[in-house]
């Protein structure tokens, strides 16, 4: 997959020369130390914790990088610890970030990088892509303990790549996937969430794999189309695909929406009675999960109409 996509690349190098240019009051970067509220341009390495911000911690601009060295940022449950604030090509690495109400959010923008962190104690989220941001990479980080949903991958954001994270105990979902498209999610451990370890809702065409789910469902919901699931495991829940319709009121809000022609190759559905839900999906498609005695599959009808032409095919 060709992350690298035109539109993007001009957004790096309009982002990269905006951050080469401006000044402004509480700009650090380069000889100039951090503080809370900063706004941070070119490059720093943390010397010592930024502690007890009282609103936010820092913005990052432009193919800005921020090295924490280990050191923490924390706040008081407002603002947002790092915001990469329509940022291109830029990185966030070998942070802590501690008890703001959302830990690490990518604001529009293309090709940022956060790595290598712990996103811990957030009120909101751990980790949030907004505004349409695409061709991000979160990897090898751990986000655990948010008020709500570990990693938010929002409306609009795109072909973003989601590696080797360790998302566990979010008050709701682990890793929320909205309204997002091509994206890549591998190789991550997803424990002890209070919903859905993994929820993917009107998003198609992702490849999901080699992840690990313990101890809750991977939900399918709505307008979700064409995902592959690769070598999943799931230990103690099940994979649940059915209709929805949105609540607010909104074009097409009146409209029901359903699952169709995601794909599940391998992996393994352990611990549980059902392995799969169907609640109005149709033409889904399960082959070759290892399973240890569950019920293959049970239809459900959402929406006014009936599962349908869904197969799964079980291995012991």
């Amino acid at each position: 997959m060709k992350l690298a996509t035109a539109s993007w690349r001009l957004a790096i190098l309009a982002g990269a020369l905006l951050g080469a240019t401006s000044t402004e009051a509480g700009t650090c970067g380069g000889e100039v130390s951090c503080g809370c509220g900063d706004t941070l341009r070119g490059a720093t390495v943390l010397t010592d914790d930024l502690r007890d911000c009282r609103d936010d911690g820092l913005r990052l601009v432009g193919a800005a990088t921020l090295d924490c060295s280990g050191h923490e940022i924390t706040g008081r449950s407002k603002g947002e610890g790092v915001t990469l604030d329509e940022a291109a090509g830029a990185t966030v690495r070998h942070c802590r970030i501690v008890g703001f109400k959302t830990g690490v959010r990518i604001r529009g923008g293309a090709g940022n990088v956060v790595s290598g962190s712990e996103i811990v104690g957030n009120r909101r989220y751990g980790i949030e892509l907004a505004r349409a941001t695409v061709g991000n990479r979160l990897e090898s980080n751990l986000v655990r303990a948010s008020g709500d949903e570990g990693i938010h991958i929002g409306s609009g954001a795109d072909e973003n790549q989601v590696l080797g994270n360790e998302i566990d105990g979010s008050g709701a979902e682990n890793l929320y996937v909205l309204s997002s498209d091509r994206g890549v999610f591998r190789a991550n451990l997803l424990t002890g969430s209070g919903d859905a370890a993994l929820y993917v809702k009107h998003s198609s065409q992702n490849l999901f794999a080699a992840n690990e789910v313990h101890g809750h469902i991977v939900h399918v919901r709505g307008d979700s189309r064409e995902n592959r699931f690769e070598d999943t495991h799931v230990s103690g829940g099940r994979f649940v695909f059915e209709a929805y319709r949105e609540k607010r009121r909104s074009a097409g809000a009146k409209r029901w929406t359903r699952p169709t022609f995601n794909q599940i190759t391998g992996g393994a559905v352990l611990g549980t009675k059902i392995c799969f839900q169907f609640k109005g999906a149709t033409d889904n498609h399960a082959v070759d999960v290892r399973a240890d005695g569950c019920t293959a599959m049970k239809l459900g009808k959402k929406g006014g109409k009936k599962a349908a032409r869904n197969t799964v095919s079980l291995i012991d």
